[in-house]
């Protein structure tokens, strides 16, 4: 150890008699057992949690300048039990001096409540970083140049015994990189805090300590150092240590987590406590509901009460809380929460056009956010599709609130996720997502093998939103012909998509639950269902794979039917086609629904009593009114060329039994 170090040691001989006794009662009872300085300032947990002795070495890992890391240190240094305490802070000497600001000091004078001889030191990092991993940077300098250098820092504001320090960023100090290296600094480190009698808490901060390449869930949540799976790389230097424990931030909540903590003869080890914000400011524990009563007012975030709103959300009420921050728009909200905790942000959807828009924004308020934010958004024009809304919570938001539900009701609603987490997994990217809730470009009749093909594509593409989707199976009366069936089924979403084999006619629904497909099938069928089929048989997730399986099975063994050349389908590639008509179309209908509009287009594209009006027209009319006549084909086409998309027309006076004239036309 250096010289100029031990040489701060208390010289007790040239007190005498006296100044030895003192010291001795100072240090703690006869037996050698030290005396306590302090405790940490977390309510509601025990002592031998907290507790801090005069001699002792604690590692507590802290993420520097959060709300919880600075209630810990501030309200541990006003409650502590020696009158020496030094608070040694990881930032420029402006922002030291707006804390102290905020706690009640002003210039050199202490505080009301504080400790007598209290010193806040800034200790910037100003360009002082850890090695990076494989070496550079400092990686020449040997163990202990910069744990001497932080100790030589302290020691021009001298050093008195039972005196307390709680230093932040203190990973600064210790070679990381190097198992044995950081053992022996600690090892010494702890020998020169147990002989001067000094309390030391060092907060380090979990991003710049790991060196095992784990990763946290979100931005706003710490990598597990304490339970990790690679902590037994610091094993010898937390053994040298009299307590080891973490402030972790996972999923918006912050918990206490305990590897071990010493007071005494006593050893606590692997224990895990939730915290919440007392309206004081300090840190509180969350205690079992069968031991106490829990106190009011505990938070999840010192900002817990704020509420940001978009303002097309309040723009039609009379009255609105007058704590609430009305923005302009989503963006602005966005960036309003850019730091918030556990706040409530408030975001509006309008219309199908902004969706892409009110998704990013949902999911970067999440990623950036953490878990304890509250994420509502409220209808105002459009409704949200039932994917749509599956879509949006899965990325993040905590509740959807209709259109036509009163503010009153609104407001309970934001009342109601006071408190509450967001622990739902949320996906990677927001495109990919919006891509499976967007549904297929294709849509009305399609063979059977492509029939199950476009199917399993769509399920499995839906798996990242656990989208629910449902296939309906209709046995078809005896004297209802399957052309007969297929004329009157004319999807309009993009999506769903029918077929038939010979006995039935199945219709698949995307995105729709099997508790609304009954109301979905009444939009989609231009007769009653009932004079189709006498049993509807509405299968789920679970359930469809096998049925696929045995309609492929069928198929094998004999060919199906294949009512292509009556009823044609959307080509998905082309310009123009079904898809892009059902995609621009409103999305105020609830699953399965289609607008009005489309349905007197359906109709129109129909006239006559051929076969011509069934899915593939229906296909055609959603495609536009305005869309451009191509030309006609010619009657013989080379082989290599691609078949083209047909159209059914019907024959005006034609029989149910009659084939259509069909005429090939170029999309």
């Amino acid at each position: 150890m250096n010289t100029d170090l031990e040489a701060t040691r208390p010289a007790l001989g040239a007190a005498g008699l006296f100044g030895r006794l003192r010291a001795r009662l100072w240090a703690g009872a006869v037996d050698g057992r030290v005396s306590t300085l302090s405790r940490l300032a977390i309510d509601g947990l025990p002592d031998e949690w907290t507790q801090l002795e005069s001699g002792g070495l604690y590692a507590i890992y802290a993420a520097a300048r959060t709300p919880g890391c600075d209630a810990l240190v501030w309200e541990s240094t006003r409650q502590a039990r020696t009158r020496d305490v030094t608070i040694v802070l990881a930032r420029n000497e402006a922002t030291v001096a707006a804390q102290l600001h905020e706690r009640g000091f002003a210039g050199t004078a202490i505080a009301p409540g504080w400790p007598r001889n209290l010193n806040v030191l800034a200790m910037p990092v100003r360009g002082i970083a850890l090695d990076p991993p494989g070496g550079g940077g400092h990686a020449s300098r040997g163990p202990f140049t910069r744990l001497l250098g932080g100790l030589r820092a302290l020691r021009h504001f001298g050093f008195r015994t039972r005196s307390l320090y709680f230093v932040e960023g203190a990973e600064r100090w210790f070679s990381w990189d190097d198992s044995s290296a950081l053992a022996e600094e600690g090892r010494a480190l702890a020998d020169w805090c147990r002989t001067h009698r000094i309390g030391v808490v060092l907060l380090m901060d979990p991003e710049a300590v790991r060196r095992d390449g784990a990763s946290s869930d979100t931005e706003t949540d710490d990598v597990p150092i304490v339970r990790g799976a690679h902590r037994a790389k610091r094993g010898g230097f937390h053994s040298v240590c009299a307590g080891v424990a973490q402030l972790q931030r996972t999923h918006g909540e912050l918990l206490w987590v305990v590897d071990f903590w010493r007071v005494g003869d006593s050893l606590t080890a692997g224990e895990v406590r939730p915290l919440r914000f007392a309206p004081s400011g300090r840190l509180s524990a969350i205690f079992d509901a069968d031991a106490a009563v829990q106190p009011r007012g505990m938070k999840l975030a010192s900002d817990e009460d704020r509420v940001v709103v978009s303002r097309a959300v309040v723009e039609r009420e009379e009255w609105v809380p007058n704590d609430w921050e009305i923005v302009a728009d989503n963006a602005a909200v966005v960036a309003a929460c850019a730091k918030a905790h556990a706040a409530t942000a408030v975001l509006v959807f309008r219309s199908r056009a902004k969706l892409e828009a009110l998704c990013a924004a949902v999911h970067t308020l999440r990623r950036q956010c953490g878990g304890a934010l509250k994420i509502v958004v409220v209808e105002r024009g459009e409704v949200l599709r039932h994917q749509f809304e599956t879509l949006v919570l899965s990325l993040g938001a905590n509740s959807v609130v209709g259109r036509d539900l009163p503010f009153s009701r609104l407001q309970t609603v934001m009342r109601s996720l006071y408190g509450q987490l967001h622990a739902r997994q949320v996906a990677t990217d927001y495109r990919a997502a919006l891509a499976a809730a967007l549904g297929d470009s294709v849509l009305g009749y399609l063979p059977v093998g492509a029939f199950c093909l476009r199917i399993r594509a769509v399920m499995d593409r839906g798996l990242v939103l656990a989208l629910p989707h449902t296939l309906v199976k209709m046995p078809l009366l005896p004297d209802v012909a399957h052309v007969d069936a297929l004329q009157h089924c004319m999807p309009r979403r993009a999506g769903d998509v029918v077929t038939a084999d010979a006995e039935n006619l199945y219709v698949f629904l995307f995105a729709c639950d099997p508790a609304d497909a009954d109301e979905a099938l009444k939009h989609i069928f231009d007769v009653p269902v009932e004079r189709l089929s006498d049993r509807i048989v509405c299968l789920g997730n679970g359930s469809v794979d096998a049925e696929l399986e045995a309609l492929k099975a069928q198929n094998r063994r004999a060919p199906i039917a294949d009512y292509s050349d009556l009823f044609a389908k959307a080509d998905p590639d082309a310009g123009g086609g079904g898809a892009a008509a059902a995609t621009d179309a409103p999305v105020g209908a609830d699953a399965g629904a289609a607008p009005d509009a489309g349905a007197s287009a359906g109709a129109a594209a129909g006239t006559g009593t051929g076969t011509g009006t069934g899915a593939g027209a229906g296909v055609a009319a959603a495609a536009g009114s305005d869309a451009h006549e191509a030309p006609q084909a010619p009657d013989a086409q080379p082989a290599d060329t691609p078949p083209l998309a047909v159209r059914a027309r019907p024959v005006r006076g034609a029989t149910r039994s009659a084939m259509p004239t069909l005429t090939a036309e170029v999309q």
